[in-house]
């Protein structure tokens, strides 16, 4: 049984979707049902700000997608010291909570979707948050840990600044080759497939996922 975080969220949704693809019975984790809930998974509502009172059936793989709602520039690392403190409740406090409880409850796999360039050591809070968050997940010492480090998200059709990012990714993307290139944007779809592809195998182990295993 897979416990999945952040299932009404953009990408979150696509990875509940693609595993249900894939036919791996899943319990949605979150504050508000899901819509089109597909045929082998099931809702658990919870408060979040409670998760010390969260029971859990017997997991055995734990997917990490909650995510604050930013806008492009937070991202970029500009962030007011309210918007710092929700963002950090939610992408590590909330989430850190939520892998402790999994193992508890007999999870051996986790998978976190992280950011390229995510660093503990970051200027940028976005970064050092989600390598902060990085760091902690590897101490629990689950034993398939798997890291996927995407660029910006495509396909989010709903938001100005996504479809203005959208943009400067297809003017730009080409030109990160090399090393760079794992900065390149990719599509929520490419990467929930890849998601859920890598992570059904498990490898033992310390794992991390970059442009190159999307697409």
């Amino acid at each position: 049984m897979n416990l999945l975080a952040g299932s009404t969220g953009f990408l979150g949704n696509n990875i509940l979707k693609e595993l249900g693809f894939n036919k791996s019975p899943t319990i949605a984790l979150g504050r508000r049902a899901v819509p089109n809930l597909p045929e082998d998974s099931k809702e658990l509502l919870a408060d979040f700000d409670n998760l010390e009172e969260l029971n859990l059936p017997q997991i055995d793989h734990v997917y990490l997608s909650l995510g604050y709602p930013l806008i492009y520039h937070n991202v970029m690392g500009l962030m007011s010291a309210s918007l710092k403190k929700d963002f950090f409740l939610v992408d590590f406090t909330y989430q850190l909570e939520i892998a402790k409880k999994a193992k508890e409850a007999g999870a051996k796999n986790i998978s976190l979707i992280s950011a390229v360039a995510a660093n503990s050591n970051s200027w940028n809070y976005y970064l050092k948050t989600k390598g902060m968050l990085e760091e902690e997940i590897i101490k629990l010492n689950f034993e398939s840990t798997n890291i996927f480090q995407p660029g910006h998200l495509t396909g989010n059709k709903f938001r100005l600044d996504i479809l203005l990012a959208d943009l400067i990714s297809l003017i730009f993307d080409r030109f990160l080759i090399g090393s760079l290139r794992k900065f390149r944007s990719i599509s929520a779809k490419k990467l929930s497939a890849a998601v859920v592809k890598n992570s059904l195998q498990a490898k033992v182990g310390i794992n991390y996922f970059d442009y190159k295993d999307f697409i």
